[in-house]
């Protein structure tokens, strides 16, 4: 089965932009020869009865679905018999079983491609963009490999919070990226990959980070919501990846394929969800309060398969992010995570792509071990990000903060990169930890400079959080030991980017970005020392690693690779509590040795 090639949910039937019918079409699969839903009946229902001569959302004379038989299953459907005007619709099925004694459900469609405004309904768009409508550009100067990004973590409901006003999030972000007759955020910031949090609709249209998915093919009504031009639903998010691509930006869309919303469609249509559902269930791990899907079947394997197809394929995307990949990744099966990025490598390879990123956040200790022995081109690493929060909370540098700088050297693929990050969306912004002690947040964002150096300098590929950018200091608790208070609106404040603090942490990271971008030494997999032990707390012999009593660190990056000069990188970072905005200088020099250059950063 491929979900969207065989045009599962609901789709225009024609190409008019003033009027069409829509097909509507379920598919439930075959397992064991069986067919587990027990359904008598499903009805849509919806807001375009009204096109029909009936009541909007009138269940009781809603039109009936036609169940025909398909090699692998069964396919419901149903063709509206007249056009319907150009708009957006909602609709939902209503869903009668055998067993009289089981009440009828409303259940919403897993395959639409429209999230409905409320109730998780589905939706449809007549008329509008169309799927193969706004094309998106390549971008510009060529997709790179992973090691060469800096990407930038966003969370799209804060990040335009404080301007978009009723424009649809996904259209707001654009004015970040090129507003009109001046230089963009992200170019004037140097990233060049944009980490979006995940963009597949969830339940209700109320704020959420996302990792609640309900519907795989949709983009979240919350995100494509405009007032004033309700059916481009699809373009939106179209136009702000075409930007992006002719602003040489890479997307990565943020993916939540362990569990689902614990009302999934899918298993709502099954009477006795929790043993007949074939989509859902125990595979690995577990996350408390969500529902696991259940990768030992086909049908699961092939639903999430195609989900990240369409992505790739529709919307043109450069990488995917894996969430919470510690549950459905099984070493004594394929299932699950494994086969995935198989199946989307060999896709990728089809499509003769290059440099697309697949980034597992597997916070566990066999993380690279994982990403080497899967078509993983990253993983999520914790090390940076705990040392941060170490040496800032307790005004000291630890000893294992060196080795977070060099994670790279646990990956076989020199192409493969870990991904390093000061903070994240699962954190309070890095800047509030600086002042946290003396509850003055970002006022003390200065304490974040060597950071800074270190993360953009590290062999990993850095991340930077909405917001980091220009000292945003939002709290969040670590653990909020299932109150669900962890996700909360954190909306960015703009002119932040423009106060004294800001400003400088604006221009310092903008000057990394260039620096790191400019020397091809800052991003190979050459690091020294290349191991530091946590009980040193003196330089080594030859003048490199950690001075913990002056809090110094002193390291190397250098590149020997054939046919090219002998290049070295030295940064030297002082990470004393004191306030100084002078405290970094970038300096370059050559040294008298042929073919050797030694830069310089401190």
């Amino acid at each position: 089965m491929d979900y969207m090639k065989e045009k599962l949910g609901s789709w225009q039937v024609g190409n008019s932009q003033s009027a069409d019918k829509v097909r509507f079409k379920v598919f439930f699969p075959s397992v064991n020869g069986e067919i587990r839903h027990n359904i008598k009946l499903i009805q849509v229902t919806g807001d375009f009865q009204a096109q029909l001569g009936q009541t909007a959302w009138d269940f009781m004379n809603a039109p009936a679905l036609t169940k025909a038989p398909h090699p692998e299953g069964e396919i419901w459907s149903y063709e509206t018999p007249v056009d319907l005007k150009a708009g957006f619709y909602e609709y939902k099925y209503y869903v009668t079983f055998n067993d009289a004694s089981e009440p009828p459900r409303w259940v919403s469609d897993p395959c639409t491609r429209y999230g409905g405004r409320e109730n998780m309904n589905a939706g449809f768009v007549i008329g509008g963009s169309q799927p193969d409508d706004n094309v998106i550009s390549p971008i510009a100067g060529g997709r790179l490999p992973l090691r060469d990004l800096i990407i930038y973590e966003m969370m799209i409901d804060d990040f335009t919070d404080e301007y978009r006003g009723a424009r649809a999030p996904l259209d707001a972000v654009r004015d970040k990226i090129k507003p009109e007759n001046m230089v963009g955020h992200f170019k004037k910031l140097g990233i060049n990959a944009i980490l979006f949090m995940p963009w597949t609709a969830w339940n209700d249209s109320k704020f959420n980070w996302g990792y609640t998915p309900s519907l795989y093919f949709s983009v979240g009504y919350r995100y494509a919501n405009n007032l004033f031009q309700p059916e481009e639903k699809l373009s939106w998010l179209k136009k702000l990846i075409d930007l992006c691509h002719q602003e040489g930006i890479h997307v990565i869309m943020d993916g939540v394929f362990n569990h689902v919303y614990p009302g999934f469609p899918y298993k709502s249509f099954y009477q006795t969800y929790d043993t007949d559902c074939p989509y859902t269930g125990k595979f690995y791990g577990d996350f408390e309060g969500l529902q696991d899907l259940d990768f030992n079947q086909e049908c699961t394997r092939q639903f999430i398969r195609d989900v990240c197809f369409y992505w790739i394929d529709t919307f043109k995307i450069d990488g995917i992010r894996f969430d919470n990949t510690v549950n459905f990744y099984n070493d004594e099966t394929l299932n699950g995570l494994p086969q995935l990025l198989h199946d989307i490598d060999s896709h990728l390879k089809d499509l003769g792509e290059q440099h697309f990123s697949l980034t597992l956040e597997h916070l566990q200790l066999n993380a690279a071990n994982v990403t080497n022995h899967t078509k993983a081109t990253s993983y999520w690493d914790n090390a940076l990000y705990a040392g941060t929060f170490d040496g800032l909370w307790n005004n000291t540098i630890p000893s294992k903060l060196l080795n977070a700088l060099n994670t790279s050297r646990y990956l076989e693929d020199a192409m493969k990169r870990p991904t390093v990050y000061l903070s994240n969306h699962d954190h309070s912004h890095v800047n509030w930890q600086a002042g946290a002690h003396s509850n003055e947040g970002a006022l003390q964002a200065y304490r974040t400079q060597p950071y800074m150096i270190a993360m953009m300098t590290s062999s990993g590929t850095p991340m930077i959080q909405n917001g980091q950018e220009f000292g945003e200091d939002h709290w969040i608790p670590e653990d909020d030991h299932g109150s669900g208070r962890r996700v909360q609106p954190r909306p960015l404040h703009w002119p932040y980017v423009e106060d004294k603090i800001g400003l400088s942490l604006f221009n310092l990271y903008s000057k990394l970005c260039e620096v790191r971008k400019t020397y091809e030494v800052l991003r190979t997999g050459n690091f020294y020392p290349d191991y530091w032990e946590e009980w040193q707390t003196q330089f080594n012999p030859a003048g490199f690693g950690i001075d913990s009593h002056r809090s110094l660190m002193i390291f190397k990056r250098y590149d020997h690779s054939p046919n090219r000069e002998f290049h070295q990188f030295m940064v030297v970072l002082n990470f004393a509590n004191y306030t100084g905005s002078d405290r970094q200088f970038l300096g370059q020099r050559t040294l008298d040795r042929p073919n050797q250059r030694v830069d310089t950063l401190y």
